[in-house]
């Protein structure tokens, strides 16, 4: 069980749960009205004495002087008689007015506090109902929202109210808070924005977060097909960017919370990916590839048991969906239950004949297994779907090894070089395969390659460093040998771990170590 995660969802539960007693607790002390705004401003004012604020300093200026100009013009598009109704149908439309909006159910106002501005505290401010300097009117029955929204209009002949009670609303508990108000009380965008209406007021927002995640996307593709980490990561900092602003435009955006999820996998940050899965799955919990990916996220943390649960609920929702069986896959491989792995992999190509990673999968298991025939097999189909497909030709590189079809080997790493020009491991592992076929000079001059490609490549001097007492270099090895040792590998451990001893290397390759050198690789 992921007890952290789970520790994590309390603890958000816990601070949602005593924020809203605090504003439950200040409510009995008094008959008050309520307000959310996303940001803490200055001032609680109308949306008209904030049209005018910054541009009008005149001292004698009378905002309902101007509301009644705005009346007296409305009155000419509408047959209503009633003035009061014609103003909130005008605000209710986008218009600006002296009507500030209030609401007689604290949750309402502290959905509001939160849909918004993600960058700033939000605010919940508390009025009392009743008052000599400013009048509550309910809201015409003509409008169906102000229903849904109990909504309630402060009439303040200065266009300001000074609050009772303000509870203040972190920025770190926004997204939190709209979670708990959408799963347990069905606050959320949709339904307090109930009708045609709200959805236009709303779609501008909306759009702007469709064109952030299609951002997101992009630079989510880029960091995928970058060639250098730090590259990924510039591309992938700038994807969780531009989801993040998905989010706070659209906080419904389950997509939005499952790519930002699906980024921060690739950057490492599974527990940061779970926690977007989990509120992507509370937004949309019949979607078989958030479970999917939720199900990687645990078995990189190594929790293969939860892992396997996840990829169940996936299958079960879309048993076609050849993904998941190959997630599962890969999950019970990694618990080393080979057989299970297996047929996974076989459900993931009978479903999608063109799966090339579930190949290639499929054929790491018979590696692993010994079955190297059956291995390169897979690897080849895998490489005839993708011919640019690296891992595919790492591992049957591997298997053409293991086997002793060495010149096969150095082809496919080779293959894997002209792909990828910079990649240090390949020119490592094929300066390894020249040396297993006594080509000591073209194993040397890969090395070379690979400590260009990655100057901190210890082991590809270590490598060298073997290299050239084949050649009987021994400065140049003993040199080798003591750059790999500074920069931290235990080269005592690596030597013995690849030859046994320093005897049984001088026996296998006829040379007679020097006794300094001998010294440096041998146990004490």
């Amino acid at each position: 069980m992921n007890t952290q995660n789970t520790s994590d969802t309390q603890t958000d539960l816990s601070s949602v749960l005593e924020k809203i007693a605090e504003i439950a607790e200040k409510s009995d002390k008094s008959d008050y009205i309520y307000r959310g705004e996303p940001e803490c401003y200055d001032k609680v004012s109308s949306t008209l004495y904030r049209e005018y604020e910054t541009d009008i300093e005149a001292e004698h200026f009378d905002i309902e002087i101007v509301q009644n100009e705005i009346l007296k013009e409305a009155k000419e598009y509408t047959h209503k008689t009633d003035e009061f109704e014609i103003l909130a149908e005008f605000q209710h439309h986008g218009g600006k007015t002296n009507l500030i909006d209030f609401t007689t159910d604290y949750l309402i106002a502290l959905f509001f506090a939160c849909d918004g501005n993600r960058d700033e505290p939000g605010r919940v401010i508390l009025l009392q109902n009743q008052s000599g300097i400013y009048k509550v009117v309910k809201p015409p029955r003509t409008i169906a929202r102000a229903g849904i929204q109990k909504s309630i209009f402060v009439q303040a002949p200065s266009g300001v109210v000074d609050p009772d009670t303000v509870v203040c609303i972190p920025v770190d508990l926004k997204g939190d808070v709209l979670n708990y108000l959408r799963k347990h009380h069905d606050i959320s965008t949709k339904t307090i924005y109930n009708d045609l209406q709200g959805f236009i007021e709303n779609w501008s927002s909306h759009k702007s977060a469709y064109t952030e995640f299609y951002k997101g996307v992009t630079c989510q593709d880029r960091a995928d097909s970058a060639k250098n980490l730090v590259e990924k990561q510039k591309w992938y900092d700038k994807a969780v960017a531009h989801y993040t602003e998905a989010i706070d435009l659209n906080p419904d955006f389950a997509d939005g919370y499952n790519n930002r999820g699906a980024t921060y996998y690739h950057k490492g940050d599974f527990d940061r990916a779970i926690q977007d899965y989990n509120t992507a799955i509370n937004l949309n919990p019949e979607d078989a590839k958030i479970y999917n990916n939720r199900g990687n996220a645990y078995a990189n943390k190594g929790e293969f048991d939860r892992a396997i649960q996840e990829h169940n609920i996936a299958i079960d929702l879309n048993p076609e969906d050849a993904k998941a069986y190959y997630n599962r896959g890969n999950t019970y491989y990694a618990m080393g239950d080979f057989g299970r792995a297996t047929l996974n992999f076989i459900k993931a190509i009978d479903l999608n004949p063109n799966f090339a990673k579930a190949y290639a999968n499929r054929g790491i298991v018979y590696s692993e297994i010994g079955d190297f025939d059956r291995a390169i097999q897979d690897y080849s189909i895998a490489i005839d779907l993708n011919p640019d497909f690296v891992d595919a030709y790492y591992n049957r590189a591997a298997a053409y090894a293991k086997k002793g079809e060495l010149d096969a080997a150095i082809q496919d790493v080779s293959k894997v070089i002209a792909l990828n020009p910079e990649d240090a491991d390949a020119y490592n592992n094929r300066g390894n395969t020249y040396g297993n076929k006594g080509e000591i000079n073209k194993a040397i001059q890969d090395y070379n390659k690979a400590i260009d490609s990655n100057p901190e490549y210890t082991y590809a001097y270590k490598n060298r460093g073997v290299a050239w007492l084949r050649l009987r270099e021994w400065e140049k090895a003993k040199a080798d040998f003591m750059t790999a040792k500074d920069m931290g590998i235990d080269i005592v451990a690596a030597f013995h771990n690849a030859h046994g001893s320093v005897e049984n290397f001088e026996v296998k390759h006829g040379v007679k170590v020097p006794e300094d050198i001998a010294a440096l690789l041998s146990r004490d």
